[in-house]
């Protein structure tokens, strides 16, 4: 088996840069191949080396900017496009060149472009407009920001650069000068990460608080006999707000690990992790984090409204009232955990083993609190006759939702099936008679 490798051009010649499979597949480059690990790897570095000269032969304006990419996974899919932006050559080197091909760029051509297609002579660098006047204005204000810088050349970039430096600001490279179509983008931006997310929210959140309104106040006065109690809707800004938060949050958690299982059943039914998702499976998953963050902030929300709300009990606390009070407590530490542990500066910090255990393990503990929580909640009212005969409570939507997730998970934790999953997202892939194994990678450009 020939690992996913990754070169960088030294002195014309291609270098091969090795990142090892099994267990720590992760995508970790680990070094130069020194010292082959097989006669097999020694006779494709050594043949990717003369394919690789000759296919330079053909295009030398890039120069020492060519990367060889051997392998067309994941790290390929990644690393491909930010080469690009970084103003290098990728050549991905694969069995399969369709798996390989990336859709064309779409971009419009940035202004930067446009002057530097106006100006030949001249070195065109982007800077400077990811800040506002207002801002460049007042020192206090822009010390210490962050400034990208992309250019054409490195020389250019490197003078200003200098530059952002000396005024007391801090310059981050962003490549060539095609990445100004990026920098032009981001003071025009808002929240493109969060838009998802905060519709989902939006939504659950009303869907909630409708069912609340309708059961606590349309239907309860529908039912009662007499003048309509006006009363009752005093208990909207309060008592609906909180129900329909405690919910929300709920929903939401559960949404951060459905596609998962999703994700995992087609890996599992494709026999390969390299076909891709869906595209709203994949907006679902890159989602992920903005959910599961909004969820903490819903569920704390929640449990500050509750507490203000039960803050005058004078009856004694039943068994089940205290495991489902104890079960929200724990889960609330459990959500800040992974809230935290989720933030940039921590997960810098982690190792990828210790991100990935912290957020799978703990996240399913999560899951289980969340339902027993609810369970022992509602566990005497979830029998108990619809509102308006169609109206079903919190409680009987999201109790059943919580115990069809965990069981459906409980299949991917299974031994026989958590192994076949490990090794497809491993880089195993179902064999296909139609590829050959023994055929020398293609070099794409």
């Amino acid at each position: 088996m020939v690992f996913p490798s990754y070169s960088i051009t030294q002195d014309g010649l291609p270098v091969i840069l090795h990142h090892t499979g099994g267990k720590t597949s992760e995508g970790r480059i680990t070094g130069l191949i020194s010292s082959s690990h097989s006669s097999d790897d020694m006779e494709l570095t050594e043949q990717l080396v003369e394919a690789g000269q000759d296919h330079d032969d053909q295009d030398n304006e890039w120069g020492d900017r060519r990367v060889i990419l051997v392998g067309s996974g994941d790290m390929t899919r990644a690393l491909a496009p930010s080469l690009l932006r970084a103003h290098y050559r990728p050549v991905v080197a694969t069995r399969k060149p369709n798996r390989a091909r990336y859709p064309g760029e779409t971009q419009k051509v940035s202004l930067a472009e446009a002057l530097q297609e106006m100006l030949p002579e001249a070195q065109v660098v982007k800077a400077f407009n990811t800040l506002s006047a207002y801002v460049l204005e007042r020192e206090e204000l822009y010390c210490g920001r962050e400034v990208p810088v992309c250019g054409g050349t490195t020389f250019a970039r490197a003078r200003v650069m200098a530059l952002v430096r000396d005024m007391g600001m801090v310059p981050v490279d962003k490549g060539g000068l095609k990445n100004a179509r990026t920098l032009e983008e981001i003071p025009f931006q808002f929240f493109p990460e969060w838009k998802v997310a905060f519709i989902v929210t939006g939504i659950i959140f009303a869907f909630f608080w409708t069912i609340k309104f309708f059961r606590s106040q349309i239907c309860y006065n529908l039912q009662k006999d007499g003048d309509w109690d006006w009363g009752v809707f005093e208990k909207l800004p309060l008592s609906n707000t909180q129900n329909a938060l405690a919910f929300t949050g709920c929903l939401l958690l559960l949404l951060c690990y459905i596609p998962g299982m999703i994700a995992a059943y087609l890996q599992l039914w494709r026999g390969t992790k390299y076909s891709r998702f869906p595209g709203w499976l994949d907006t679902w998953l890159k989602s992920r984090k903005q959910l599961g963050l909004l969820s903490l902030l819903t569920g704390c929300t929640h449990g500050c409204l509750a507490i203000f709300l039960n803050i005058n009990w004078h009856q004694a606390i039943s068994w089940t009232q205290s495991i489902y009070i104890t079960c929200g407590v724990l889960l609330a530490a459990v959500m800040t955990i992974l809230g935290v542990t989720s933030l940039p500066s921590v997960s810098v910090k982690l190792t990828w083993r210790e991100f990935s255990v912290v957020q799978r393990y703990l996240g399913w503990i999560s899951v289980i609190l969340l339902t027993s929580h609810l369970t022992f909640l509602s566990i005497l009212g979830l029998m108990r006759p619809l509102s308006c005969y169609f109206l079903l409570s919190g409680p009987q939507i999201m109790v059943p939702v919580c115990f069809l997730t965990l069981m459906f998970k409980i299949p991917l934790v299974l031994p026989c099936i958590d192994s076949r999953l490990t090794k497809i997202r491993r880089g195993y892939e179902r064999h296909n008679p139609t590829d050959s194994d023994n055929q020398m990678p293609k070099l794409i450009p």
